[in-house]
């Protein structure tokens, strides 16, 4: 049986995951701008590195919220 088959995913998982694709986004364009400086910059601080920081905090705590729905919903289905 595939997994993917059965998988439940509510609209409150859909939204996570939503965001989980924005948020990636923001987080390779800030990769991408911490390459460039330090490309031009090599011994200074990433000015945006808080930033990039932050987004990794969110990442960690959207994929938190989308593993804790997904076992509520789908464990007994996998089980």
């Amino acid at each position: 049986m595939d997994i993917a088959e059965n998988e439940i995913i509510t609209e409150d998982m859909r939204q996570i995951k939503s965001l989980i694709a924005q948020t990636v986004a923001k987080r390779e364009q800030l990769k991408s701008e911490m390459q460039e400086w330090y490309s031009r910059f090599p011994t200074e601080r990433f000015a945006k590195a808080n930033n990039l920081i932050m987004i990794d905090a969110m990442l960690s705590e959207l994929d938190s919220n989308y593993k804790r729905l997904w076992d509520f919903h789908n464990r007994a289905v996998h089980a």
